[in-house]
């Protein structure tokens, strides 16, 4: 049973570290010489990815206002071959459903504890440098939440090829007074030929980066995935008594599996707003290219310095 503490209207990081990683499966074994979820690897130095996202989310929420959600095989990872520092509320998530449920899991733990809270959800798989310049674009897509109580704000990455394995963003008319923008539309992971077009009319490219009033995720939910709601609904009502791990039980039972992206910022573009990263280098390190790539770019032996980033 989770310890509840409430407060009213504070910034919080949601943590999302339940990937399996299978794309990335014989990359990490052949590398790192074991396999794991590349969350739980250091790809240079001795910090692994999820350290690195659980920095930028104290940076952002302090570490009692983190909320980290994991799959239930996962906790082996967090004690070897060394034991890592969680901070805030750990989660573990009855069985894999996607990342729907894996963010609305930890969402219903924050609206329970601060009903007015602005949060962020930030993957735990995604390399982002300088730590400085991600934490001043997440500061002002923190500002854009909490000015703009109904909108969803995502940041983008401005894309360098067509990249069909990504969500892409359409951006409209700029939003009063910022940098951001209304979205047009949002494709997740669109056919070769539709990214190609997508980035000739300069498109951006979905980071999975939300910050967003935890009302305003709920209603969003509430509107396009009723049925997921539901269960995360009637679980609200339970977390901090007796009944929770029954009710968290009964939530996941016959849990359909819900992306959050396909299923929930496609359609509620209208209702989200799309903030540029600006001086920051952005990558998905789902695949091992990626990876290479990345480290191709930068001189991994001395601009990767333990504490600068991995993530």
């Amino acid at each position: 049973m989770m310890n509840f503490k409430t407060s009213s209207g504070k910034r919080w990081a949601v943590v999302l570290s339940g990937g399996d990683g299978e794309r990335m499966r014989a990359f990490v074994r052949k590398r790192l010489g074991r396999s794991r979820p590349k969350q739980y690897c250091a790809f240079t130095g001795r910090r692994t990815m999820l350290e690195h996202t659980l920095d930028r989310a104290v940076a952002v929420a302090g570490p009692s206002r983190v909320v980290t959600v994991i799959n239930p095989d996962h906790r082996i990872f967090l004690e070897r071959p060394r034991r890592l520092n969680v901070p805030g509320c750990l989660i573990v998530q009855p069985r894999r459903c996607d990342t729907g449920p894996g963010v609305f899991l930890p969402l219903t733990v924050v609206a329970a504890r601060d009903p007015e809270a602005v949060v962020a959800v930030m993957p735990s798989d995604h390399f982002i440098h300088p730590k400085e310049r991600f934490q001043a674009a997440l500061d002002e897509a923190f500002g854009l939440a909490e000015r703009h109580h109904e909108r969803i704000v995502l940041l983008a990455a401005r894309p360098d090829s067509a990249e069909p394995d990504y969500g892409w963003i359409t951006p409209g008319a700029r939003v009063s007074g910022s940098r951001a923008f209304l979205v047009d539309s949002f494709k997740e992971k669109p056919g070769p030929e539709e990214a190609a077009a997508l980035h000739r009319r300069g498109g951006l490219w979905n980071t999975m980066l939300v910050v967003a009033r935890a009302t305003a995720l709920w209603e969003a939910a509430r509107e396009f995935l009723p049925a997921m709601l539901a269960r995360f609904a009637l679980l609200r009502t339970h977390l901090g008594t007796p009944g929770e791990p029954q009710a968290l039980e009964l939530a996941y039972r016959s849990m359909p599996c819900v992306n959050f992206s396909r299923d929930l910022l496609e359609h509620a573009a209208a209702r989200t707003v799309v903030l540029p990263l600006r001086g920051v280098n952005w990558s998905d390190w789902g695949r091992p290219q990626r990876v290479l790539r990345t480290l191709e770019e930068i001189d991994a032996a001395s601009t990767l310095e333990e504490g600068v980033h991995v993530s």
